[in-house]
Formats: structure tokens, sequence, C-alpha cells
């Protein structure tokens, strides 16, 4: 039992420690200024759309991804939107800091690694893909947020990419477990690290001060709260993360596919079997993620 105590105590400093450091990093990506000044423009009822236009437009980098995003068959808009302004007026506010997330995200993580480690081409085609079918399935059982079920996909593992810049070793060590033992990614961090890129990441979300719905969904996607606020959605992510891979694995035999929580299905108060209907639609998602990957990527 003393053992057993010992362990237990030496793995909560690990991790514990691990976070700790991650809130020490000088160098940790932040999202761009404009991202910040717009959240608290958004916070006022009397800050007016020519007004959040125009502080968007203080970062060509990031107005010009808004633009490339409403222009994509993401939004299938019938006309062409030449300025943000129009973007605002024609999709709303909310959507506009949906969109500013996903390139505020992209714009911060997208430093290439000098050496190998996180395929960063695969991460974000991953996480565009998980991102547009809970877009999908959030359609298909009507919650009526499709857009919040995107961007969820989106970051939901923007851990991972903190691992690969500053904890690279811990990362390599990670990669070479699980080739080594057949096991995903998160069971070989929780043996090796005693913490996970689920945690990692809502640390950086929770430092970003991202929308506490994000945060949460990022904490749980491998560790499911049929009891939090925000169980839907993080039970939308599981479902989602857990197609991509199945889709995946019928291109590459070697791939893992992870397992969903029995409690998703009931949370969403979907059957499995549902999803068989869906498989053209889900298919149409990923090929619409590869585009919309290649123009944030531009």
């Amino acid at each position: 039992m003393r053992d057993f105590e010992e362990t237990l105590q030496c793995e909560t400093v690990a991790a514990d420690s691990l976070l700790t450091q991650l809130a020490d990093i000088r160098d940790l990506p932040t999202l761009p200024a404009v991202f910040m000044r717009i959240m608290r423009m958004m916070q006022s009822k009397d800050t007016s759309v020519r007004e959040i236009s125009q502080v968007v437009e203080t970062d060509q980098s990031i107005a010009m991804k808004i633009l490339r995003l409403i222009n994509s068959s993401f939004y299938g808009l019938s006309r062409s939107v030449y300025s943000v302004q129009q973007a605002i007026v024609l999709l709303g506010a909310n959507t506009l800091k949906n969109i500013l997330i996903t390139a505020s995200v992209f714009q911060a993580l997208n430093r290439r690694s000098q050496e190998a480690g996180l395929n960063r081409e695969a991460f974000w085609k991953h996480t565009m893909e998980c991102g547009m079918i809970a877009r999908c399935l959030d359609d298909k059982i009507n919650s009526g947020r499709e857009e919040e079920g995107f961007i969820c996909g989106i970051i939901h593992d923007i851990g991972k990419v903190v691992l690969d810049q500053y904890f690279h070793d811990k990362l390599l060590s990670v990669l070479n477990k699980c080739r080594k033992e057949g096991i995903l990614f998160y069971q070989a961090e929780r043996e090796l690290l005693s913490v996970t890129h689920a945690e990692i990441g809502s640390k950086l979300a929770d430092l970003w001060y991202l929308p506490d719905n994000l945060v949460e969904v990022i904490a749980q996607h491998h560790d499911f709260r049929p009891e939090s606020e925000y169980a839907r959605q993080t039970a939308l992510i599981q479902i989602s993360d857990m197609l991509v891979y199945q889709h995946a694995a019928l291109r590459e035999k070697s791939i893992l596919i992870p397992d969903v929580d029995p409690l998703c299905w009931h949370t969403l108060d979907l059957d499995p079997r549902q999803l068989e209907g869906w498989n053209d639609d889900i298919r149409s998602e990923i090929e619409k993620g590869d585009e919309l990957l290649r123009l944030m990527l531009e």
C-alpha cells in the first residue's frame, strides 16, 4: 500500500511539474493581439460592426484567413465576400468570433518543428477533419451549434503541439512507446508523463482566455464526464475523433482507432448504427476539410 501511495504521489508531482513548467514558459505561443481586442469589444453591446471590422483589418494575415474561410465551400455563400465588415453583416458576430478563434490558433501554432517529431501536416489534417465531422454530426442531431463543434474539433489536440515545441524529448518518448507497444498516444502519455495532451492543451487554452466550453472540451476529450456542463460537446468530439481515425484506417491498416465511451452515445441520444447511413456525408465533410486546410495553411 505504501509503495502504491508513493508511486501515486510521484506521478502527481510529475504531472503538476509539467503543467507548472508550461505556465512558466516565456515564449509560449500567444494568440494575436487583435483576437484579445475583439473578444473584449464583443462583450459590449455598444460595439458596432464597423468598429470590429476595423480592428480585424489591422492584422492583415488574420483578415485574409477570415475572408478565405468565408468564401470557401464551408459556408457555401451564394456570392463572394470582399470585406470583413460585409462578412460580419452576412454571418453575424458570433460566427466571426468562431472564425477568428480558428484563424488565430492556426497562426499561433503553425510554426514547424525543425526536428523529427509531430507531423504538423498530418496533425492539422486530423484536427480539421475532426472539426468538419463534428459540424456534420451536430447538424444531424439538430443541436444548432454546428460551428462550436467545428471549433472544438480544430483545437482539441493543441496540447500535442505544445509537447512538440517545448517538451520535445518527452514527445519522442511517447511516440516511441506508441510504436513499440501498439498503444494510443494518450495512453502512452499517461504511463510516461502522468499528464496528457488534453490537460496540457486545456491549460494553454485557459492561458489564452478561450471560452470555458473550449477549455473543458479540450480537457475532457479523452476523459468523458457526463455530469459536465459541456458533456454534449465533449461527446461530439470523442465520436468525431474516432470517426477520423476510422476513415484513416481504411487507407492505413496500422492506425489504431480509439474507443468511444458508451456514455457519449447516451448523452447525444445517438445510436452508433445511425452513423452507417451518414457515411457519404462524413466522407464529403472530410474532403471539404482537406480543402479548408489548404486555405488555412496558405
